[in-house]
């Protein structure tokens, strides 16, 4: 309901000062209208539910982030992916987190809007001919505003659970890794690479290159296990709710650094991300074997702090605004029935996902409901005899980020 306020409401003015000021003094004030909103986005899951995120080298990932300009390329272990970002961002020193996501999240309702025109990430369609202006654009205006900021991607492009879609995605990425001297990797796809040619600039100047791996704890299980493990789990916002009277997810992360490749030809890149992935792969198999990562254990590693009277504050003072803003517009009863229906269709869109797919796939609310319908209706195309051959192959042609 927060994000609502903070999406409707105080944006607008900023977008037609856009106008008169440009992107200096727009981004300066969506930065921090994005440092009101993190607080009540993060906060739940980390103060209320229990969530806590591990480092191997705090002190390397928080001296990426006073550079003011780092690229975190991570693996795509779970739907919440971006949120462990964003908490990163938000604990210790502050920066801004952007993202590179797929096309589809800035239309879902409500946080894929707030991404959009409040956040601003980049969104992709896999098509690096078309998406290359796009994201040349965008890294540009943020440049030119001199604005701060952590470039989060997982550039596998793909988070998969055990459908048959799923299936065929990782045994293509499997046989495109044999087909490029590796063993095929078991715990994470291959690495879309063609975009970082043009992902790079973002640190051409200063700044960081980071790899990081991350591994989902719950009840001292290892969730994103092997790709073809029945026992996989792929965890989403409800995984993460869970731990509101449940059980509390831990998440640990093995930081690296990375050599800039902004002068590497694509050949030349295509070989460090597969290297990359390759010790990401082993990283994750050392970590399911062991408990721990290799040459770390547990209690060596760095916790991210989370500043419990700020995230409740914020809560706090996030609802007040939007109450007494309502109460003053004289629609508060109009507000409510809204919240009310909201929260209705978002289980209804859940139930539907759920029943359809299987599984909850909730990255950000109704998506579940969304993808479920798309995968049913592929589901459909396939029975019908139609070609679907070129969706989630895995081979050269397909490796766009």
């Amino acid at each position: 309901v927060t994000v609502v306020y903070d999406l409707f409401v105080l944006p607008p003015p900023l977008y037609f000062m856009r106008i008169f000021t440009g992107d200096k003094i727009f981004h300066y004030f969506t930065s921090k209208l994005i440092e009101w909103t993190v607080p009540i986005v993060v906060g739940p899951p980390a103060v209320w539910c229990g969530m806590r995120v591990w480092i191997n080298d705090l002190e390397y990932f928080e001296s990426a982030k006073k550079t003011g300009r780092a690229l975190v390329l991570s693996n795509h272990g779970s739907r919440v992916d971006w949120l462990i970002g964003m908490f990163s961002g938000f604990s210790g020193t502050g920066i801004r987190v952007g993202f590179v996501c797929e096309w589809l999240v800035k239309y879902l309702p409500l946080i894929g809007w707030y991404r959009n025109f409040v956040n601003q990430d980049t969104f992709v369609n896999r098509s690096f001919e078309s998406d290359k202006p796009r994201i040349e654009k965008r890294i540009d205006e943020f440049h030119n505003s001199n604005t701060d900021m952590m470039l989060f991607l997982a550039p596998e492009g793909a988070c998969v659970d055990h459908n048959d879609m799923a299936k065929k995605y990782i045994n293509d990425c499997q046989k495109f890794a044999a087909s490029q001297g590796y063993e095929p990797f078991n715990y994470v796809l291959t690495p879309r690479y063609k975009g970082l040619t043009c992902l790079a600039r973002h640190v051409a100047e200063r700044g960081e290159i980071m790899s990081i791996t991350m591994a989902f704890v719950k009840d001292g299980k290892l969730l994103d296990e092997r790709l073809h493990s029945p026992d996989r789990v792929v965890p989403d916002l409800y995984t993460l709710f869970d731990g509101w009277g449940g059980s509390p997810l831990s998440v640990y992360v093995y930081a690296r650094h990375l050599d800039n490749f902004n002068s590497k030809s694509p050949e030349e890149i295509k070989k460090i991300m597969m290297d990359d992935y390759k010790n990401k792969d082993e990283l994750l198999a050392h970590f399911h074997e062991h408990g721990h990562f290799p040459g770390v254990t547990l209690d060596q590693m760095g916790e991210f702090a989370v500043n419990h009277p700020k995230v409740h504050a914020h809560i706090l003072l996030h609802n007040l605004l939007w109450l007494a803003t309502a109460y003053a517009a004289g629609v508060l009863p109009l507000v409510l029935r809204s919240i009310t229906w909201i929260f209705a269709t978002c289980m209804v869109s859940c139930v539907t996902g759920k029943y359809l797919y299987g599984s909850t796939m909730e990255a950000i609310p109704f998506e579940t409901g969304i993808k479920a319908l798309m995968m049913w209706m592929y589901q459909r195309k396939v029975k019908k005899g139609k070609d679907v051959s070129t969706t989630n192959t895995c081979g050269d042609s397909q490796q766009a980020y």
